[in-house]
């Protein structure tokens, strides 16, 4: 396929580059994604020079962010410029997949108050969306002040037909790690996903001092709903009760089926007194709430225990204790109630 984009004064200079030789070293860092962006901008850079260019890994995680890496190697570009890259590139980009939570992560550059190129100013935008079968693993964007020439087109399409193949690679990375990483009933993340998550954002709360608060979640007697109504019922109930979560939490607040009947919800960001309220409220709900499936329907409780990371949590296994103990402590109470850690 190589060959017969390049033409054939092309062919000798092609072969004696190291681009594919490259673009091999890149396997190595499929899985750390910043890494492989970046060196992906070095390698373009390397055989086709650019103003802007940009590049997106999609994700079939729900909960993941859309984020377009940017990299500005020659001039610095202010705000609006970077806004209307992002939405132009999405806009495209729409054609394949609904993508909400825009954001733009810069890895190469600067923004400024005020820049003066405009997008008009472009005179070479090349927008190229990657598919998989019928998933859409991403896209680039590139961008050139100047006219490319000839031999520039065809590297750079060269360069595009190689990374779709990486592109391809990274989106099946990333669909074997979801999978282990995903309950497949709750469609929320595991218990082993909450272990490699929580240990980071706790070191990072501490480093730079910031809140956070924990909620455990667990569903009152669902054994007895087993037992009444079957095994099949008590399923339903534990994943319409993860898509009730999913409804209420923002997204960017992770939730993990814990165990076999607890939920543990993320709240970056967050100090306990303002997650208190809408804990409460949700437990309210949850409570009033009928889960209706065929003929069976009924109504659950459940139990909350709320920490936060205070100064007295120097370990992360001290902050997990006391969210366990908050939990104890509402059954304990009597069950339908929500108990803090302090």
């Amino acid at each position: 396929m190589t060959e017969k984009i390049l033409t054939k004064e092309l062919k000798d200079l092609f072969i004696n580059s190291t681009l594919e030789e490259d673009f091999r070293k890149l396997i190595d860092s499929i899985k750390f994604e910043d890494n492989l962006t970046a060196n992906i901008f070095d390698i373009i850079s390397k055989y086709v020079p650019y103003d802007v260019c940009g590049l997106f890994f999609n994700d079939s995680d729900e909960m993941a962010k859309n984020v377009l890496n940017l990299s500005y190697p020659n001039k610095n570009m202010d705000i609006p410029m970077t806004d209307d890259i992002r939405d132009k590139f999405f806009d495209q980009m729409e054609k394949f997949k609904r993508i909400n939570e825009i954001q733009c992560n810069l890895i190469n550059g600067d923004i400024t108050e005020k820049s003066d190129v405009s997008f008009d100013d472009f005179r070479t935008v090349f927008i190229e969306p990657f598919k998989y079968a019928e998933n859409f693993t991403g896209g680039i964007f590139f961008a050139s002040l100047t006219e490319l020439s000839p031999e520039q087109v065809a590297f750079l399409k060269v360069i595009v037909i190689e990374l779709e193949l990486i592109f391809k690679l990274k989106y099946m990375f990333n669909e074997q790690e979801r999978r282990a990483l995903y309950d497949p009933m709750t469609k929320l993340y595991t218990r082993q996903a909450f272990d490699n998550a929580f240990e980071f954002e706790f070191a990072k709360a501490r480093r730079y001092i910031f809140n956070f608060t924990l909620a455990m979640m667990d569903i009152d007697y669902l054994s007895k709903i087993n037992e009444q109504y079957g095994r099949e019922f008590g399923d339903f109930v534990v994943s319409e009760l993860a898509a009730l979560l999913k409804r209420v939490f923002r997204r960017t607040d992770p939730l993990y089926r814990y165990g076999s009947e607890e939920f543990i919800v993320m709240l970056p960001f967050t100090p306990i007194t303002k997650a208190l309220i809408p804990i409460e409220r949700l437990r309210a709900e949850i409570s009033k709430y009928e889960f209706v499936k065929g003929d069976t329907k009924t109504h659950i409780t459940v139990s909350v225990g709320l920490t936060a990371n205070y100064s007295k949590f120097e370990q992360p296994e001290q902050l997990l204790e006391g969210l366990g103990t908050a939990l104890v402590r509402a059954k304990e109470r009597g069950r339908n109630k929500v108990d803090i850690f302090e």
